[in-house]
């Protein structure tokens, strides 16, 4: 990403988070509010999505840099906050530097760090959790304005970061790093550590209010309000072989398949990618359980475990149970992230092993270095006895893997053998350095360096392929199956040819290499990395599915495809790309492109983006809407489904024109005339914060065959003008300033009687010095009185 120009390239990151950033970083050049984005999902609100992450600071470098150059900026910067954060964090837990900066390098480029930033919005709210430990323990020992605002701060970044689940998990830790300062004995009460993050949220929660009211409205209208299904709820669950990837590499990169991963022990890749912590933190672990009190490994044992059962999600009974007494964690869907919570405690405690380890007292250096002998010679069995049988790796991973013919189990357990190879040989060079400086038999700064050199050494190689950087080029400068977006406004589809319309998938004929399946995706225009170029999608990926395109998919995905087809061009959807061949009637092969390969077909019957009909007819239930608008018989272009009645008349069928005048995200000009009343339909969401004003006055809109716009408007010439004024915007940003002065008058008031408390302490500091000064000179005259005496008794 530094010198090579490159960025990360894997699942979410191309189809949604880029294009989302895109239309972002479009809105802050055009010094304009992230409020609504046409080319998304048929008109999207993106600062109700939470994961735009729309007023999170670092994201003015969108406004900056060219684009793509400020994604590498994004990723580098978090990084250093992880790094950064981490370092701190363990100096101010009394580490010395060498050890920090191995802290910091396990943290920053561990397994879980690595593997977010594929979720971009978990990854950029991940990398706060030390300076949230850090803010909060400062504030838990002097709760003083300074630090309480310091950790009020950290945490609004890392909430507006994007992801309020791993915001949740952060104050978590951050409430047992409480615990862990009262269990050491210092003088921190209950009280105290919940009134830190109670307030410290509040406050965070009512500055971000201007993003979270937005997205509750945006909740209210989507599916995540219903119960979602526990299957769902529990999708994406840590498999207990998992387990093994925390100090053995259990997958390997491989760019010349699709997937660009070889799983040696799953059929499936897991939500996060790796959890190598390193063949360091295996030592450090080993050493905090030698050395630490049995209360402690009570405590984080029991710690580690919870997290576990929550994350190991349908793995065990204990999460559905959860689910079903707690449908709160629903919302949270795949289980794994949980892994979160283990990660950092695990990552503490290997921390606290290693600082055993190289500052125990020489009478116990005996018994540790015992320990580290027995933990090489216990992996160099392990190895010998792997090597010998060879059959045992087969047949586990024939058992545990989906193998194919064309790399069977027997070419996967050469490549696990070499895993194991390597983290033998990493364990004994950091055992090596370990005994070296134990022992005195190098310079102790020299095994200091060498230690933060071979660990970052073996994260660096371990997790390098892991960010799937790809030169951005294709994106902006490749070859597409269209070159531009037509004059008329309409839409892309694409055609998964599976059971479902949705894109969440994709199968390419052949066998193309990880590289070129992404770049296939970027020329085939697929979800949403169009919208680079201008195109627009119906098809919504985000979080937050709202209702009307939930009932499409359930609707469309049972529909004949002539049908679908009929339902589609009503939608304003003009073509459709596939990657396989369709003999469908109701579309016309415009393209095939065999290099990729791709068919791009054009919709026989599409509605415009603009249009008036003369006949109404009220109906609310989606179903009988979306099935009439299925039908062969059904002419959109004539009658038109509305929310409420409509007073047109009677064999009503005017002749009018519409054409777009002005068309922004937040704004759209139309004007229209009309030869007898009618409705005029604007394909676009129908949303609420949409205002329209005909002829300057405002009106009430419809919705319009379920997903649109509609205006009932009379005879005559007309200029109607749309614009997106949410009242839930209003309604955050009032309650995020008044959150901003509160927490400033606040501060002023701090201030000011800290000032007051000073000048009053130096007033009484100069009243006794004055009166010290008045009582010496007493002193001193009466001394002089008393010397004047004795000299006249002398003089006598």
């Amino acid at each position: 990403m530094v010198l090579g120009e490159k960025v990360p390239f894997f699942r979410d990151l191309g189809p949604y988070f880029y294009p989302m950033r895109f239309s972002l970083a479009e809105s802050l050049r055009r010094g304009e509010l992230p409020l609504w984005i046409r080319q998304m999902a048929a008109g999207f609100p993106l600062l109700a999505d939470f994961q735009s992450a729309a007023f999170y600071p670092p994201h003015l470098a969108f406004a900056l840099f060219p684009f793509f150059s400020a994604v590498a900026f994004v990723f580098i910067f978090h990084y250093a906050v992880a790094a950064s954060g981490t370092y701190f964090l363990c100096r101010h837990w009394g580490y010395p530097r060498h050890l920090s900066i191995v802290g910091a390098i396990l943290f920053t480029f561990g397994g879980v760090t690595v593997s977010l930033i594929n979720l971009l919005n978990h990854f950029q709210s991940a990398v706060w959790l030390p300076w949230v430990v850090l803010t909060a323990e400062r504030c838990f020992r002097i709760c003083c304005w300074r630090r309480f605002t310091g950790f009020t701060v950290v945490a609004l970044l890392q909430l507006l970061a994007g992801s309020p689940e791993f915001y949740g998990m952060s104050m978590v830790l951050a409430a047992l790093a409480g615990w862990r300062l009262r269990a050491a004995g210092e003088s921190i009460t209950c009280m105290r550590i919940a009134g830190v993050l109670i307030g410290g949220n509040c406050i965070a929660v009512g500055l971000a209010m201007v993003q979270i009211a937005p997205t509750i409205e945006l909740f209210v209208h989507s599916r995540r309000s219903e119960s979602i299904p526990t299957s769902e709820a529990v999708d994406w669950s840590l498999s207990p072989y998992g387990l093994f990837n925390l100090f053995f590499l259990d997958k390997e990169v491989d760019p010349t398949v699709l997937s660009g991963l070889r799983l040696f022990f799953s059929k499936r890749t897991p939500f996060l990618v790796s959890y190598y912590l390193g063949a360091a933190s295996l030592l450090g672990l080993v050493f905090w359980t030698a050395c630490s009190s049995p209360k402690e490994k009570l405590a984080l044992l029991s710690l580690v475990v919870v997290s576990l059962l929550l994350a190991f999600g349908a793995h065990t009974p204990v999460y559905p149970f959860l689910l079903s007494q707690l449908p709160a964690l629903r919302l949270v869907r795949f289980p794994e992230k949980y892994f979160f919570i283990t990660y950092g405690i695990l990552w503490f405690m290997a921390l606290r092993g290693l600082a055993s380890f190289l500052d125990t007292e020489r009478y116990r250096q005996k018994k540790m270095t015992g320990i580290l002998c027995a933990v090489v010679a216990l992996f160099l069995v392990f190895y010998v006895l792997l090597m010998l049988n060879t059959d045992v790796i087969v047949k586990f991973v024939s058992d545990r893997l989906n193998a194919t013919a064309s790399y069977p189990a027997v070419k996967i357990a050469p490549a696990v053998l070499v895993s194991v190879e390597r983290q033998l040989i990493v364990t004994i060079g950091i055992a090596v350095l370990f005994f070296a400086t134990k022992t005195g038999l190098a310079r102790r700064d020299l095994c200091h360096v060498l230690l933060a050199l071979v660990v970052f050494v073996d994260l660096e190689r371990a997790h390098r392929g892991y960010q799937y950087l790809l030169d951005p080029s294709f994106i902006q400068k490749g070859p597409r199956v269209l070159a531009a977006p037509d004059a008329d406004f309409n839409r892309i589809l694409y055609y998964p040819g599976g059971k479902t319309l949705h894109p969440d998938q994709y199968a390419v004929l052949g066998q193309p290499t990880f590289a070129q399946a992404i770049s296939l995706v970027g020329a085939n225009l697929l979800p949403n990395t169009g919208m680079f170029h201008g195109f627009e999608y119906f098809q919504e990926i985000d979080a937050f599915s709202r209702r009307p395109y939930i009932e499409f998919l359930r609707i469309a995905d049972r529909l004949e495809p002539e049908k679908l087809f009929c339902l589609v061009g009503a939608l304003n959807i003009k073509y459709v790309v596939s990657l396989r061949p369709l003999s469908q009637k109701g579309i016309t092969l415009v393209r095939h492109d065999p290099e990729y390969p791709s068919w791009l077909y054009k919709v026989d019957r599409t509605v415009p983006r603009v249009y008036v009909v003369g006949k109404s007819r009220t109906e609310t239930d989606p179903r009988r809407i979306l099935g009439r608008l299925a039908s062969l018989d059904f002419d959109p272009m004539r009658e038109v489904f509305v929310d409420r009645e409509v007073p047109l008349g009677e064999g009503n069928d005017p002749y009018a024109t519409s054409r777009i005048v002005r068309y922004e995200n937040q704004s759209v000009v139309v004007e229209a005339s009309l030869t007898a009343p009618g409705v005029m339909v604007l394909a676009d969401s129908f949303y609420p914060g949409w205002k329209a004003y005909v002829n300057g006055k405002e009106t009430a809109i419809l919705r319009a065959n379920y997903f649109f716009r509609g205006l009932p408007l009379p005879t005559g010439r007309h200029r109607i003008e749309f614009r997106y004024e949410p009242l839930s915007f209003k309604i955050g940003l009032i309650g995020s300033i008044a959150t901003l002065l509160g927490l400033v008058s606040v501060g002023v008031i701090a201030f000011w009687r800290k000032r007051q408390r000073h000048a009053k302490s130096v007033r009484a500091s100069l009243i006794v010095q004055a009166s010290n000064a008045g009582g010496s000179t007493d002193r001193a005259q009466q001394a002089g009185a008393r010397v004047g005496t004795s000299k006249q008794h002398a003089a006598s």
